[in-house]
């Protein structure tokens, strides 16, 4: 009994908020729910609501990871995407997730990502790991003015280093299942001067990882995650404060950690070598990291500095 006043209460205010949207007129309720709703909620109005059934699409959230059920197959899943992209009538986008299996729609996926572009996107989102095959783009991100916040998995990126305008508002990078070249994470730390966070996870690369940002005073976060051909990381980044590493043991050179607050290496062993001894690295890992407030490790660690 102790609940009902509460849930009267919730009760008026609900009847409340539906009067007063009944009291805005229909061309100012149409602007707000085209522009400013999720492309989901947006398509879901549409579809329940008469009022709304020819609303223009004008949203700013085009998410579609969300979009695939069981009911959906492939096909009808590019069709709404399709539909939406056709139909949009707005003058930004600013976010763009995409979750799909590109095989066989690459053409209408380069389509939807050039007309991002085209209106001031600052996110985009793009995971095609649905596929085993990693797509190919002929899109030059780093020629974008208004990117924030870049997440590819299972998606080519190359970064030129003659992009002046490129990418200087870049805040976040998030690099997953990809080949990564040493001249592209050269490029990153060169012309994306807001930098606060990178993460490579299940990358690929060849022996060295190598991040010169001496400049840099955003730069607070790295994450690396299971890299293929990695051996050595060479880190000279004075504003780092988060830095995760899960991987086997290999050589860090580090120079002004001073800012370190958070490690998290976990080691992981490597049973098909029976010749390989972490010892080495693990202790000298160690003098990089001496300052952190937090440290979390693996077993190996404690091994290594017990013995």
């Amino acid at each position: 009994m102790a609940f009902l006043p509460k849930r009267r209460k919730m009760g008026e205010s609900s009847n409340k908020m539906m009067k007063l949207t009944q009291t805005i007129p229909d061309d100012m309720v149409e602007h707000i729910i085209s522009t400013f709703l999720p492309v989901k909620s947006l398509l879901r109005n549409r579809i329940l609501s008469k009022r709304f059934v020819d609303t223009h699409i004008r949203s700013r959230n085009l998410d579609f990871s969300g979009i695939y059920s069981r009911r959906r197959s492939q096909l009808e899943v590019v069709g709404i995407i399709e539909e939406v992209f056709n139909q949009y009538k707005g003058s930004d986008i600013h976010r763009f997730i995409l979750l799909i299996n590109h095989l066989g729609i690459e053409d209408k996926i380069i389509s939807c990502i050039n007309t991002c572009l085209g209106k001031n996107i600052q996110e985009i989102v793009l995971d095609f790991s649905k596929s085993k095959k990693v797509m190919e783009i002929p899109i030059n991100f780093s020629a974008v003015e208004t990117l924030q916040h870049l997440k590819l998995r299972s998606c080519k990126f190359e970064m030129v280093d003659n992009s002046p305008k490129g990418l200087k508002l870049l805040r976040t990078l998030s690099l997953m299942r990809i080949k990564v070249m040493k001249e592209t994470i050269n490029a990153v730390f060169t012309n994306c001067i807001h930098l606060e966070s990178v993460e490579l996870i299940n990358c690929w690369m060849d022996d060295m990882l190598s991040i010169h940002a001496p400049e840099h005073k955003k730069f607070k976060s790295l994450v690396l995650s299971s890299i293929r051909g990695l051996w050595v990381i060479s880190l000279n980044a004075p504003s780092l404060e988060n830095f995760k590493y899960d991987g086997y043991a290999i050589k860090f050179n580090f120079v002004s950690t001073y800012t370190l607050k958070e490690a998290n290496l976990h080691y992981n062993r490597n049973f098909s070598q029976s010749y390989y001894d972490p010892s080495n690295l693990v202790v000298n890992n160690m003098n990089f990291i001496t300052r952190v407030f937090v440290l979390t490790t693996t077993t190996i660690f404690l091994e290594v500095n017990y013995f």
